[in-house]
């Protein structure tokens, strides 16, 4: 198997005078596997003092670990003082919300890919992982028991708003890594106050503005919308931002339901909001209730816009089920719109794509599966985004230790050729949030296949979130 390099280019700039470049591979195939990541010209420069694993110690602006008050037996080694790198997640692998197990699945094929061709300073990456059903009492259990026995360096990729508020105290006192919490809770840019912790994927807030300046474009200003949200903290998000569009005057805001993240269906809900006749609905909820939503439209005689959750935008998983209503309302009406920041594993308009091929390659290589099993590609591309600050944190002076890797974290300049576009950047309390791009695509079948066409440009926002509360 050959892999043609994911040409990622990554720096860090450390607001102490420390500084890093680390650029990844554009090497072409070679004979046998190449190197994951490879320096693309000299071995990355490293410059500047050994941040203190001790003290009130500043890993970014505005961005201070306070070392004194982690627990006693803290240490900023555990989970890589040996020849291993061990990595703690907690992920729904059962109930309403069990496909997301997939993207640790995925994350766990890419780790076995990298173990196997360029490991990280020599050392293998161990995934330990425990189901928690969507269920934030389980997820709490699930951290307690990973910190107190598994020697866990760092935490990562936890789905769900809930889930990582109800964990992010427990690793913060720890002092524990937290990283890229999967979910768009706006909390997660808040490195003042949370430094342990930090977001992924778009902001919920700047998702739901995205979607409002559509509405104004493709419907008019005070367009009347009807809204699903899941009731928790993510569609509660998503509710507080629509409001914001509404008090703008941007939108009227005509129905609003909430859901429970455990109901087996959403069909009253849904029946509430169908008899609004709104010229736009949008869904703020995820997983399985993402297909209840189209065949709940597309069976009634409602034809409005149709905005839904990134968190939804998985064609295998999501929309094959319903592939003839999506289509019907492809046809019918303005389609099912999402916000996207990366490009879709699966989707037929990147089928040529090198990062996707790539990634169908791993896939097939190390998990014997394909973007059609559902999330795993996603956990591809998340497993990249840890490994590349993983070996930004290993080339500071000092290597691989806690510290370092949020010094790497909060600093952090990538590039990812699986994004759509823009970049991913951090710069503590001045930027702290990861994903600021996305285009709105709508869901389409052409020639019998599912696809994402594109609705207008990429709108980066890159730089524009600041921080939490700033």
């Amino acid at each position: 198997m050959q892999f043609s390099g994911w040409k990622r280019a990554a720096s860090v700039a450390m607001a102490t005078g420390l500084v890093l470049a680390a650029c990844g591979s554009d090497d072409d195939a070679a004979s046998s596997v190449p190197p994951v990541t490879e320096s693309s010209g000299s071995a990355p420069a490293v410059s500047g003092d050994q941040l203190a694993l001790v003290g009130a110690v500043e890993v970014g602006t505005g961005t201070t670990l306070e070392l004194d008050n982690c627990p006693d037996d803290w240490n900023a080694l555990e989970g890589v003082d040996g020849d291993e790198i061990r990595i703690g997640q907690t992920l729904a692998m059962s109930g309403q919300l069990a496909s997301f197990g997939a993207i640790g699945d995925g994350m766990e094929m890419y780790f076995d890919y990298v173990n196997e061709n360029d490991p990280i300073d020599g050392k293998k990456l161990v995934r330990i992982v425990k189901d928690d059903a969507y269920e934030s009492g389980r997820a709490v259990a699930n951290v307690e028991e990973m910190i107190d026995t598994e020697e866990i360096f760092a935490f990562a990729h936890f789905v769900g708003t809930p889930i990582n508020f109800a964990t992010r105290p427990i690793t913060g006192e720890a002092c524990i890594p937290q990283l890229f919490d999967g979910s768009g809770f706006p909390f997660w840019g808040d490195p003042a106050n949370f430094p342990w912790t930090v977001g992924n994927v778009l902001n919920y807030v700047t998702e739901a503005q995205i979607w409002c300046d559509s509405i104004v474009e493709d419907f008019g200003e005070g367009a009347t919308v009807a809204a699903l949200l899941m009731n928790n903290d993510f569609g509660k998000t998503y509710q507080e931002a629509l409001q914001g569009c509404a008090d703008a005057g941007q939108i009227e805001l005509v129905g609003q339901e909430l859901h429970d993240q455990a109901a087996p269906d959403i069909t009253n809900e849904m029946t509430t909001l169908i008899a609004t006749g709104a010229d736009v609905f949008v869904a703020g909820t995820t997983a399985a209730f993402c297909p209840q939503t189209v065949g709940s439209v597309a069976e009634s005689q409602w034809r409005p816009g149709f905005y839904m959750s990134y968190t939804c935008n998985n064609l295998a998983s999501f929309f094959e089920p319903v592939k003839e209503q999506a289509e019907l309302l492809s046809v019918e009406g303005s389609g099912v719109r999402t916000a996207n920041s990366i490009k879709i594993c699966g989707d037929p308009t990147h089928a040529d794509d090198p990062a996707i091929i790539e990634i169908e390659e791993i896939l097939a290589e190390y998990g014997a599966v394909t973007c059609a099993d559902g999330t795993y590609s996603t956990g591809v591309l998340y497993g990249q985004y840890l490994v590349d600050v993983l070996r930004a944190a290993a080339e500071l002076p000092g290597g691989l230790n806690r510290v370092n890797l949020m010094a790497a974290m909060w600093n952090a300049d990538f590039t990812n050729d699986s994004l759509l576009g823009g970049t991913l950047k951090l710069d503590g309390v001045n930027d702290a949030y990861w994903s600021e791009a996305a285009q709105i695509q709508e869901v389409v079948v052409a020639d019998g296949v599912l696809t994402f066409r594109s609705v207008g440009e990429l709108i980066d926002k890159e730089g524009q979130g600041g921080s939490f509360g700033n």
